[in-house]
C-alpha cells in the first residue's frame, strides 16, 4: 500500500490521515448512507464502489466538507473537516464532482487557473506565477496545447479531463473526484486511472467500472442497502459473494493471460434488479 507517509511534493502540503466515524450522509435531509467508519492511511488510493444511488457521492461529499455529515465526523489527521474554513480546506482537499463543467465564457487556461485561487491574496487576478501549473495540469490531462481553447469548443470528454486538470492544478494533499472516468473513451479511462495512481497524494473516487478497481487502488470500500458492506484490498473484497450480495451479479476473479494482473469476470445473476 502505498499509505503511511506524510511527505510533500511539489509544493502540496503534508498528506493527512482521513478517518471515518460512525458517519451518515444524507441529501436534502434523507439519510442515504449511515454507520461508515473507516480509515483512509496518507497517500492510499481509495475506490468508493455501490449500484446507482447507494450514497457513493453523497458520502464523497460529506468526506470532502462540502456537505455535513447527519452523524459522526470526518477527521484529517484528527481534526474534524467541518471546523475548517472553506478557503484553509481548499488547500488541503481538491474536489472534483461529476455534475460540474468548465464555464462557456472561459478560456481553458482560465478555467484550470481558479484551482489556484486558494492560494491567492484577496481579488489578487495575478495568475503569471502559476502559468506552469497550468500547463503542467493541462499536459497531465492531454490538453496541454488548448491553453487558449474556448471550454464551449470543448467535447464532453475533454470537458470532463479539463474539469481534473482543474482539480489537479489546486495541488492538494487529497484528491476527491467523483466518477472521474465518466465521459472518456476507453483509452482515457485507462490513462486517467494510471495517472490518479501516479499522484503523491491520497486519491478517494466513486467508480463504477468496478473491473478497473482491482488494478488501480490500494483500498475498496463497498457501500449497499444504506451502510458500508465491505472495505480492504481489492481483490480480497470483491469476491463472488460479496459481488452476488451487493450487485447480484456473478463474479470470478481470472488473471490476465498476459499481464497477470486480476480481472473481474462478470455476468448477469438470477436476481435482475
Amino acid at each position: 500500500m502505498r499509505g503511511g507517509t506524510r511527505r510533500t511534493h511539489r509544493g502540496i502540503g503534508p498528506i493527512p490521515e482521513i478517518r471515518l466515524e460512525d458517519v451518515a450522509a444524507q441529501v436534502e435531509g434523507h439519510v442515504v448512507v449511515r454507520g461508515v467508519s473507516l480509515t483512509v492511511p496518507p497517500g492510499t488510493k481509495l475506490a468508493l464502489v455501490g449500484t446507482n444511488g447507494a450514497g457513493k457521492s453523497t458520502l464523497l461529499r460529506a468526506a470532502a466538507g462540502i456537505a455535513e455529515p447527519a452523524a459522526g465526523r470526518v477527521l484529517l489527521d484528527g481534526r474534524p473537516v467541518g471546523a475548517m474554513r472553506p478557503r484553509e480546506r481548499a488547500r488541503v482537499i481538491s474536489f472534483v464532482s461529476q455534475e460540474e463543467t468548465p464555464p462557456d465564457d472561459l478560456r481553458l487556461g482560465e478555467m484550470v487557473a481558479l484551482g489556484r485561487i486558494p492560494y491567492r491574496s484577496p481579488w489578487s487576478m495575478d495568475t503569471h506565477g502559476e502559468m506552469h501549473i497550468v500547463r503542467e495540469s493541462l499536459a497531465a490531462l492531454g490538453l496541454g496545447d488548448r491553453l487558449e481553447t474556448p471550454c464551449t469548443n470543448l467535447s464532453g470528454g475533454e470537458r470532463r479531463r479539463a474539469m481534473i486538470a482543474r482539480g489537479l492544478a489546486q495541488r492538494c494533499p487529497v484528491l476527491m473526484l467523483d466518477e472521474p472516468t465518466n465521459h472518456l473513451d476507453i483509452a482515457w479511462q485507462l490513462r486517467l486511472l494510471d495517472l490518479l495512481g501516479s499522484q503523491p497524494t491520497t486519491v478517494i473516487a466513486a467508480i463504477h467500472d468496478i473491473d478497473t478497481v482491482l488494478r488501480h487502488f490500494d483500498l475498496v470500500a463497498v457501500l449497499h442497502d444504506g451502510r458500508m458492506e465491505a472495505s480492504g484490498r481489492p481483490a480480497e473484497v470483491l469476491d463472488a459473494g460479496l459481488m452476488g450480495e451487493a450487485f447480484a451479479v456473478e463474479a470470478m476473479q481470472i488473471p490476465h493471460p498476459h499481464t497477470h494482473q486480476p480481472h473481474l469476470l462478470i455476468s448477469r445473476g438470477k436476481d435482475t434488479r
